[in-house]
């Protein structure tokens, strides 16, 4: 199976801290106490999908790509952001996915 693969960075750090999302916001969400916590969500769910046959097509970095390393999943980086990541990087990175006949997105 080949599954697109990506995560936002900064998804959920603001619910805890009494913020209704973090766009445009994460400065104000960090100040206020907010950590990433996307991160550990992604690899509890990639935890799950260990024994599967999986071909994933992802972002580099912290979108995707880094984590997939560090558990020793088969991956492809078809989408390469930058430090920061924008909603479109995500949009691009699906549309790049999308280039590459996943059949599934996990996001």
């Amino acid at each position: 199976m080949k599954i697109g693969f990506l995560i936002n960075p900064i998804a959920g750090m603001g619910g805890r801290v009494g913020l209704k999302g973090t766009d445009n916001l994460v400065e104000e969400a960090i100040r206020l106490g907010a950590r990433p916590i996307a991160r550990e969500r992604a690899r509890l769910a990639l935890g799950r999908l260990k024994n599967l046959e999986i071909e994933f097509i992802t972002c580099s970095g912290e979108m995707g790509g880094s984590i997939l390393k560090e558990m020793n999943f088969n991956y492809r980086i078809v989408y390469r952001t930058g430090e920061k990541t924008t909603a479109d990087d995500t949009k691009n990175a699906c549309r790049e996915f999308l280039k590459n006949n996943v059949e599934l997105i996990l996001f």
